[in-house]
């Protein structure tokens, strides 16, 4: 039962995003280039999911008060793990996923290791850039978004201009960071209360649901522009489900917007790499089973 803690303390269910940013990424490239799905490309995935589950490890050490504040279950308030234990896990992972990359390219380790400063100064003080509105959110747009999309690129395009190897990184880093704003919305009492300075808490929920609008239409704007007709229609479903949550002061349908895009871009992903999607499925299955054993609760849900 200790391994699955551990596995399932890496929240895998908060790195759908990242795998499913960096398959349609792929597939995208592989268009281009008229190559597939290679064990280069699981390897990069594979350590890029170790870098975020340290992430997670050290977010959840780091996040503890706040957690409690906002009710979330979580496996240091449950007794389940213990602090010492995540950190420990987040050294160990982040060692194998940084050891390995010098092995698969000098790109790799490059990538990898901006991977670990953004999971390590994220969390750790002194900078905390979860606990920061800006911060916060260059991080996650970054990070999660621009970094991972870049990823499946054979080289680092520094001096490259060409529109067509930044526009699929750019328009992730846009709805990235228009959904991790959509995140901050709910959790702004908790934060407030425990001292962080997020978007949600800093905006309000009219002003973060106003900049994540206007991101989210940035990044249809974008996909239009470079005649991505699928990844435009979600940017402009995701819009009119902010303005919908505008016009409703439930914080339950921003959570919503901020799931449902993201649902539809891994039904995407899954059509370009089917075995993705029956991973998915049986992943949803494990965590609902592991978290009614362990929790008492049903997760995932949809809202």
């Amino acid at each position: 039962m200790r391994i699955l803690d551990y596995l399932f303390a890496a929240r895998p269910m908060l790195q759908l995003p990242i795998w499913t940013v960096y398959l349609v990424s792929l597939h995208h490239q592989n268009v281009l280039t008229g190559e597939s799905f290679d064990w280069m490309d699981l390897a990069v995935m594979l350590g890029i999911s170790l870098l975020f589950s340290a992430a997670a490890f050290l977010n959840q050490v780091y996040d503890y008060e706040s957690d409690r504040i906002n009710r979330k279950v979580g496996f240091l308030q449950k007794g389940i793990l213990t602090r010492q234990q995540m950190i420990v896990a987040f050294v160990m992972v982040s060692v194998v996923a940084l050891g390995a990359a010098p092995l698969l390219s000098r790109y790799v380790l490059i990538l990898f290791a901006q991977f670990f400063v953004l999971a390590y100064i994220y969390s750790a003080p002194p900078l905390r850039l979860k606990d920061r509105a800006i911060g916060g959110f260059l991080a996650n747009a970054y990070g999660h978004g621009f970094l991972v999309a870049i990823a499946v690129l054979p080289g680092m395009p520094v001096f490259k201009a060409d529109l067509s190897i930044w526009s699929v990184p750019l328009y992730f880093a846009l709805c990235v960071g228009a959904t991790y704003i959509l995140t901050t919305i709910p959790d702004r009492a908790g934060d407030a209360a425990s001292g962080k300075r997020t978007l949600g808490v800093v905006l309000g929920r009219a002003g973060a649901l106003s900049a994540a609008l206007f991101l989210m239409a940035a990044s249809a704007y974008l996909a239009f522009l470079c005649e991505y007709a699928i990844l435009a229609y979600l940017s402009i479903i995701a819009v009119f489900l902010v303005l919908g949550c505008l016009m409703i002061p439930s914080d339950r349908p921003v959570l919503m917007a901020a799931k449902l895009p993201l649902l539809l871009l891994t039904f995407l992903a899954g059509y370009h790499y089917p075995m993705y999607l029956l991973f998915v499925v049986a992943l949803i299955f494990g965590c609902r089973i592991y978290y009614f054993k362990r929790f008492g609760i049903v997760y995932p849900e949809l809202a």
